[in-house]
């Protein structure tokens, strides 16, 4: 319970009208004392005197409610909404088209497609997108808009980002702390990534975050690999990366991913082909949900309330009080 309306005044109120009422109520009793002293004869039961009590508690609540109280009233929200932070590997080993027979459909094209399919399918949460390579950045927060969210999904790639690379510890620093200063009690975070190269763990073991993060890892590539796509030429011809002549081949690392989730106590699942897209879909969906509960603390005026019991507690005084003297006579001709 608060006051809202306490002060000098307010209380010199209080403190000056509850002196005067006991003060009358000691006069009073004084008084009936010396009736009784010089009328023995008379009989005044002692339970007469609960009226002013009745009386007494009336003003005392109703000058009590002078200093404005006002109640917590608790309302509880439940929904199934949750705050997911996709962090997306960008870099140029996600260019390989190893998951489709054509060859064509690359490793960042079916992560972009499973993230946004479920996003479209559970438009009840809030997501954000952070990018990385050799460097991380958070490309959006935390939002309801799906269709913002949509587009600047369609629009990442390796050239977002010069540093190249697999810096997964500064990516995931970023997403822990978006949900970190989140107000929702339940997060995830999605790590989507081909596994970077064997250096690339940096100091992950030195990130912490709020127990109400959950960690979720998708390692997205074949263990046979595939060629770097770099672009097309002008003849439609599909270039790809070379390193002294040979082309770059680049390999699923699922030793870093399976390392990350167990660091961080996450799950893992493993994305080889288009077909285990319905997969990723069903993975994302038994995503642990917390139920979120908001305790909105509502300050309601309970002044109305206690002036009904100010006003209960009078009419007991007035019943007892029209009532006693009818009483009184009775008791006085059996004595």
């Amino acid at each position: 319970m608060q006051f809202t309306n306490i002060n000098i005044f307010s209380i010199f109120i209080f403190v000056f009208v509850i002196s005067i009422v006991f003060y009358l109520f000691f006069l009073f009793y004084k008084k009936q004392s010396l009736l009784n002293t010089n009328f023995k004869k008379l009989s005044i039961p002692k339970y007469f005197f609960i009226k002013y009590l009745f009386l007494i508690f009336s003003f005392f609540i109703l000058l009590f409610s002078l200093f404005g109280p006002k109640g917590d009233v608790q309302i509880t929200e439940k929904s199934d909404a949750i705050d997911i932070v996709f962090v997306l590997d960008v870099s140029k080993s996600m260019n390989v088209a190893d998951i489709s027979s054509d060859n064509t459909y690359t490793r960042l094209d079916f992560a972009k497609e499973a993230i946004g399919n479920f996003v479209i399918n559970n438009k009840q949460n809030r997501y954000s997108l952070v990018i990385f390579s050799g460097d991380a950045v958070s490309s959006l927060p935390l939002t309801t808009d799906i269709d913002i969210f949509l587009g600047v999904l369609k629009n990442v790639d390796y050239r977002n980002l010069t540093s190249q690379g697999t810096n997964f510890s500064k990516a995931l620093e970023l997403a822990f702390n978006r949900l970190d200063y989140s107000e929702n009690d339940s997060g995830a975070v999605i790590l989507i990534s081909d596994g970077g190269e064997q250096g690339d763990l940096g100091n992950l073991e030195n990130l912490s975050f709020d127990d109400k993060i959950k960690l979720f890892v998708a390692g997205i590539g074949s263990e046979k690999g595939g060629k770097i796509i770099t672009g097309v030429d002008v003849f439609g011809r599909i270039n790809y990366q070379t390193y002294l002549g040979e082309f770059v081949i680049s390999l699923l690392n699922e030793e870093n991913l399976l390392y990350i989730s167990k660091l961080f106590s996450g799950n893992y699942i493993k994305l080889d082909s288009y077909t285990r897209i319905n997969n990723f879909n069903n993975y994302m969906k038994d995503i642990e949900k917390k139920v979120i509960e908001s305790n909105l603390s509502i300050k309601s005026d309970l002044s109305r309330y206690i002036s009904g019991i100010s006003f209960i507690f009078f009419v007991l005084f007035l019943l007892i009080y029209t009532t006693e003297n009818k009483i009184y006579s009775l008791l006085n001709k059996k004595g």
